[in-house]
């Protein structure tokens, strides 16, 4: 589990972040990248479903920091598929930011153009640069790198 660790220390000295993107489960590689990792980002779909795995996710995260790494921080939940004009995602982020978890301003749309841009293996902003999602995703990332 310490490998990841290891490697991306020695990486840290020819850049300033590294971000590690593992599957939603909670599987041997996203618990080493949370070992290995100083910071947690979760894309945050709004649903009860998910709600409840972000509960259970917030608990492995004491866990691994309790038991293997001290430095590990949520970061930040962010709303991501997020319908306009739904009230039960506006609920779900308000019930999470009751519960004082790091929610994010930045809320990311629901849109087709993702799927195109998964389908296609090109960058969103390659693809729509203008589109609405890819000025959420601008708005995301300026919004974190003004936290760290």
């Amino acid at each position: 589990m310490y490998k990841l660790e290891e490697a991306l220390a020695e990486l840290m000295t020819d850049f300033d972040r590294i971000y590690l993107d593992t599957p939603p489960a909670l599987n041997f590689f996203s618990r080493s990248a949370m070992i290995a990792a100083d910071r947690v980002v979760v894309p945050f779909d709004c649903d009860t479903f998910s709600r409840q795995a972000l509960y259970q996710l917030t608990e492995t995260i004491e866990e691994i920091k309790a038991d293997h790494n001290p430095q590990l921080v949520l970061k930040a939940i962010v709303p991501n598929q997020v319908p306009l004009r739904a009230k039960l995602p506006k609920q779900l982020i308000e019930g999470l930011k009751a519960d004082s978890l790091p929610v994010t301003q930045t809320t990311l749309s629901s849109s087709v153009v993702m799927r195109e841009s998964h389908e296609k293996a090109k960058p969103l902003v390659h693809l729509y640069a203008k589109h609405r999602l890819t000025q959420e995703f601008d708005a995301l990332l300026q919004e974190l790198e003004s936290q760290s």
